[in-house]
């Protein structure tokens, strides 16, 4: 069964994250709070054996992350199971695609997305530092593409900040976020984390950042016209 999460349930949330083997940034960064942003579910069968996060963006998409399975319930189909009931609430909800990041060297993620007829849309490298955008044109425009919207990647922009060839998105999080668009020719900030496309990663000269160099953005686009009324 998947149902909500609630905040009883952080223990073994807290237990499965920890030893799945991939970067546990929900101890870590998060604790408990985890539990109350977005929309956790638990897969509980006699007990909880995986969890799933998953949030709305602009862009009328479902961002999911956090996809874990506890050590004893692996090979049981647990993360399939849970990615059909993320498809199942874009498409009773009315979103238009199914998205998440996965790094580079998760092989085993990896995996799993593409049985899953998720596809890559985008590699992203990311870096310590921002771009001293000081000097830059705010404009309102709309640009094909995904932006970095505090770790989730998202299609609906309009504010971007450009100088010359140069252009960036830079979205206010518990830091900033900025994404470059285009350009080769960057002056830098130590506050803030960068992301680029990996086609423009080789002109960003910032540290990469040693927790997550690289990801790749999945998609699994999703066509109907229902209404939202996602809980």
């Amino acid at each position: 069964m998947i149902r909500k999460a609630n905040p009883g349930d952080w223990n073994s949330v807290s237990h499965i994250s920890s030893t799945a083997g991939y970067d546990d940034y929900i101890n870590t960064h998060y604790g408990p709070s985890y539990l109350n942003s977005g929309n956790v579910y638990v897969s509980d069968n006699s007990g909880i054996d995986g969890f799933i996060k998953i949030e709305a963006l602009k862009d009328n998409s479902l961002w999911f992350s956090g996809l874990r399975v506890s050590q004893e319930s692996r090979r049981k189909h647990i993360a399939t199971t849970m990615l059909e009931y993320t498809h199942k609430c874009a498409i009773k909800n009315g979103y238009n695609s199914m998205r998440c990041m996965v790094e580079t060297n998760n092989i085993p993620s990896i995996k799993l997305m593409e049985s899953f007829s998720m596809s890559i849309v985008q590699k992203y490298n990311f870096f310590l530092g921002g771009i001293d955008i000081s000097s830059y044109t705010f404009n309102q425009k709309l640009k094909h593409g995904l932006v970095n919207k505090e770790w989730k990647f998202d299609s609906e922009y309009k504010g971007i900040y450009e100088i010359g060839n140069n252009q960036i998105y830079a979205y206010p999080g518990n830091l900033t976020y900025y994404t470059v668009l285009e350009g080769a020719d960057f002056d830098y900030v130590p506050e803030g984390s960068t992301c680029a496309p990996d086609y423009l990663s080789s002109f960003i000269k910032l540290k990469p950042d040693s927790e997550f160099v690289s990801g790749y953005v999945f998609e699994k686009k999703i066509w109907n016209n229902k209404i939202h009324n996602f809980s």
